[in-house]
């Protein structure tokens, strides 16, 4: 094995674990939840595969699942968010291009450039997730609000573990 693919392992447990050991009771007013989780999916290589990314996706979806007794909705989440993720890294390609270097990282690609990616990805993700759970169309509203909540904790939280744990890298 190589040692990249040692740390993506080692990094899939990393935030399994924060989600369903830390974040999963963590509800801000019973509106704002945290899906840390998804971090893992936006801090893969550039380089990966399209198929690796979905199944990667999926397997940290279903995870997730096991634990919070949803039937497939992380899961199915996460495989739309790891089906266009390539597409959003495009659209978000710097002038210079993502030369020299291997992961999105804030220290890598700067702060504005990581906030809106992760900003993108985890509203795209929490729309898709609260909507598919709640499956109300008359709740719209307090989706809404739920959702542009849980978006902004989430993405609070992203941006700390980049601050703490992603600095050198």
């Amino acid at each position: 094995m190589s040692p990249n693919i040692i740390i993506q392992f080692i990094s899939f447990f990393i935030y399994w674990l924060l989600q369903v050991l830390l974040f999963r009771n963590v509800a801000l007013f019973d509106t704002a939840f945290c899906f840390i989780y998804i971090g893992f999916l936006l801090l893969l290589p550039f380089e990966i595969s399209l198929t690796t990314l979905l199944i990667l996706g999926f397997s940290m979806g279903l995870a997730v699942d096991i634990f919070y007794d949803t039937a497939g909705v992380h899961a199915a989440t996460m495989v739309i968010i790891a089906f266009i993720r390539p597409s959003i890294i495009q659209f978000l390609r710097p002038s210079g291009g993502y030369e020299g270097v291997e992961n999105p990282t804030l220290s890598k690609l700067g702060f504005n450039w990581f906030l809106l990616y992760a900003g993108i990805m985890t509203l795209i993700h929490h729309s898709i997730l609260f909507l598919i759970q709640n499956s109300n169309f008359f709740l719209w509203i307090s989706n809404f609000f739920v959702i542009l909540a849980s978006t902004l904790l989430t993405l609070f939280v992203l941006v700390i573990t980049q601050f703490l744990f992603y600095r050198s890298r």
